[in-house]
């Protein structure tokens, strides 16, 4: 059922946000503590801002009420950040070539944390340029991959 959720919601989302020449990467319904979250991630080259968040939350907000949602939640729509898990197509597309960070389940040469440019994935395999090496990881054992932070 939380799949199905997140799909109507990003398909929801997806129409409202194209009026404003946003995309929608992703979308999530999660329990966190004894919360539960309905979160939409939103992209565009050149950065969201708070108002595209809060045209498209509010262009969704009542269809997304009309859900069967049992239980109570927060509608969160946000920009990716550093932090989100990159799991869709596009996400890999969008950071192909940017720096991150790859945590395994697995150690994998005595570490499970790698940082390093994403240059490739596919259904199998994601590769990363690290200190001029590409290491190749097995989508298997990979817990996490997100945009690497730098200050």
């Amino acid at each position: 059922m939380s799949k199905s959720i997140a799909k109507q919601a990003l398909e929801i989302a997806a129409g409202h946000a194209k009026k404003m020449n946003i995309e929608v990467l992703d979308a999530e319904y999660v329990k966190e503590g004894n919360e539960r979250y309905l979160r939409v991630y939103l992209y565009k080259p050149e950065g969201i801002s708070v108002d595209d968040c809060e045209f498209v939350h509010k262009a969704i907000d009542k269809e997304i009420d009309d859900l069967d949602i049992r239980e109570s939640y927060y509608l969160e729509v946000s920009s990716p950040g550093y932090d989100k898990n990159l799991r869709t197509e596009r996400e890999f597309e969008i950071y192909m070539n940017s720096e991150v960070e790859v945590s395994l389940y697995k150690a994998m040469d005595n570490q499970k944390k790698f940082t390093g440019t994403l240059k490739d994935r596919d259904s199998e395999n994601t590769t990363l340029l690290i200190n001029d090496s590409l290491k190749i990881f097995d989508n298997k054992n990979i817990a996490k991959i997100t945009r690497a932070f730098k200050l």
